[in-house]
């Protein structure tokens, strides 16, 4: 097929308003090649070329958190978007410059502008094709206009191609129909070009559910769980995305938090017969959640029954007048169903707790070992007698009661006030005697302080008397010692001084005695002047002489007549 030669003008550029001048038209117009056929159109995803069908293909900016959110199971279904507009396949560019023919051509001119933020969509013949921004000139008898789309529209659709915008937070779902597998689009733009694609929706994935086909997409969150049948087996799916393809069946969800089921006011007798109407709330919650799918199937329903029959029951084994002396109930895994808190009061004087007692006692364990739900608490909202004539008389002597307990209160107060200005006038008494005692007591401890402390100072002051006379005793002992010692030390030096003295003295005259002796013996008349002198001495001291002539034995001649030399010598 040939086509007609288009002129471009290469002086001016895209966008501008310039008008070709006529002079010199022929010489700036070239003839260019037409526009390219569709079949040489776009390379994307789901493109076709010939009789030769192309594989899917992935392409640009991967929303990596929707990916990593979703189940493995849909991975392989993932699309990513384009990172441009810019590379939409096929896309055509704007002229670069003012299109016009000749005037002898017979010829259909065709122009379109397209604004920034749009995109336009024509046909050659059967073959579609989006226009980019700006002007746009054909001179093609087979090029058809159609119009002009924002680029912000989430879903474009020309012939077999397909712009979807999915937006952050979303996914896009459509599915091909040839192979009948989903196609799962993440944020950004998409551009598909391929006849058996098959659009879907936007998947919101907030929401619990999101069909995709046979398959379904399930978000469990917290506090909640989800079951499925898989070959008739229930499965339990735990918090977040999940995929549920057949021939496996989805179930549905359970919640697994603490909730309030009312009970519907009911009409009991008591022991006495006495016909009381109640109106309670069951909270309970549900720990296994299998168990209570394949043991009950409507299981609000037979809690209500249970909560009712049981209230009956507790009812009809109490007194009205009677007063609740059971204790409270703690519960633990199922095990040691009653424990006793501290204090073995009674839980409350009130029959309401009385019923929340037993009523827990004797459901919490039965509910949780076979259903896997526990029974957390029941709370009264109203209990009172359903006979109007018998509530009014018991509401007469229930005022009677309250006054007299009211007065027996005043009273009991009026006691507890004397009682206590009774004691507040005996400890004023009592804190005046130990007062005064306690004065007593100081005035003694002072004066036995004070007569102890005059005591320490007279004994101290005779203490430091004595031992100041011990001390010149002792220093005057020493002195008279010293003196002694020094007195001593005296004579004995005065006595060794005469000691040495004689001693000299007897050697001089020791040596006097020497040499007179030498002298006496050198002369008669030195020997009988010694013998003179030594009876001199020995009669020195002598008187009397007395003369005994019949002792003639004791005096000799010799001496005789020495006494007579020596008297007549004048030494007597």
């Amino acid at each position: 097929m040939s086509h007609r030669p288009l002129l471009r003008r290469d002086s001016h550029a895209y966008g501008s308003t310039q008008q070709p001048n006529a002079n010199n038209m022929a010489s700036k117009w070239t003839p260019v090649t037409a526009a390219p056929t569709s079949l040489e159109l776009g390379q994307g995803p789901y493109e076709s070329k010939g009789s030769e069908e192309k594989a899917p293909r992935k392409s640009g900016g991967l929303d990596q958190e929707i990916e990593d959110q979703l189940p493995d199971a849909l991975k392989p279904f993932i699309f990513k978007p384009l990172k441009d507009l810019k590379d939409i396949p096929g896309l055509r560019k704007a002229s670069n410059g003012l299109m016009c023919c000749y005037p002898f051509f017979g010829c259909c001119m065709t122009s379109a502008l397209i604004r920034d933020g749009e995109i336009g969509l024509s046909w050659r013949l059967e073959e579609p094709v989006l226009l980019d921004q700006g002007w746009h000139l054909w001179l093609d008898c087979f090029h058809r206009y159609e119009k002009k789309l924002p680029l912000t529209s989430h879903h474009i659709q020309h012939g077999p191609i397909h712009l979807i915008r999915v937006a952050k937070g979303m996914l896009g779902y459509a599915e091909d129909t040839k192979s009948g597998k989903p196609m799962l689009l993440v944020a950004g733009t998409h551009y598909i070009k391929k006849a058996e694609f098959k659009w879907g929706k936007f998947l919101d994935l907030n929401l619990p559910e999101n069909d995709l086909g046979a398959l379904k997409i399930v978000r469990v969150d917290r506090g909640t769980v989800a079951y499925f049948f898989q070959e008739g087996e229930l499965k339990v799916l735990q918090p977040g995305l999940h995929v549920i393809a057949p021939p496996d069946r989805f179930g549905g969800f359970v919640s697994t938090q603490l909730e309030l089921l009312d009970l519907p006011p009911q009409i009991h007798e008591s022991a006495d017969y006495v016909r009381l109407k109640i109106d309670a709330d069951v909270l309970y919650c549900i720990v296994d959640p299998r168990r209570a799918l394949i043991r009950v199937h409507d299981l609000k329903k037979l809690i209500r029954k249970t909560a009712t029959s049981t209230l009956a029951g507790i009812i009809r084994s109490s007194n009205l007048s009677e007063v609740a002396g059971s204790r409270k109930v703690a519960y633990s895994d199922g095990k040691d169903a009653e424990k006793k808190l501290a204090g073995n009061g009674p839980s409350a004087p009130s029959f309401q707790q009385k019923v929340h007692d037993e009523f827990l006692k004797e459901l919490h364990d039965y509910m949780l070992t076979d259903l896997g739900v526990e029974v957390t608490n029941i709370r009264i909202n109203d209990l009172r007698i359903a006979d109007t004539a018998l509530a009014s008389k018991i509401s007469k002597e229930a005022v009677k009661v309250a006054e007299q307990e009211a007065e027996y209160r005043m009273l009991q107060k009026e006691t507890d006030i004397l009682t206590v200005r009774a004691n507040n006038q005996a400890l004023e008494v009592r804190i005046k005697a130990n007062a005064k005692a306690d004065q007593e007591l100081i005035l003694v401890k002072a004066k036995n302080d004070a007569h102890i402390a005059h005591s320490k100072a007279q004994a101290q002051s005779i203490e430091i008397k004595a031992k100041a006379e011990a001390e010149a005793l002792e220093i005057m002992a020493k002195s008279k010692k010293v003196g002694t010692i020094f007195a001593a030390q005296a004579d004995a030096d005065a006595i060794l001084l005469k000691a040495e003295a004689e001693k000299k003295a007897r050697m001089m005259q020791g040596e006097g005695d020497k040499s007179y002796a030498s002298m006496v013996e050198s002369t008669k008349v030195g020997a009988k002047l010694a013998a003179l002198e030594i009876q001199q001495k020995s009669l020195k001291g002598i008187s009397k002489v007395a003369y005994i002539p019949s002792m003639p034995d004791l005096l000799k001649n010799t001496e005789l007549s020495v006494n007579v030399e020596a008297k007549d010598m004048g030494l007597l």
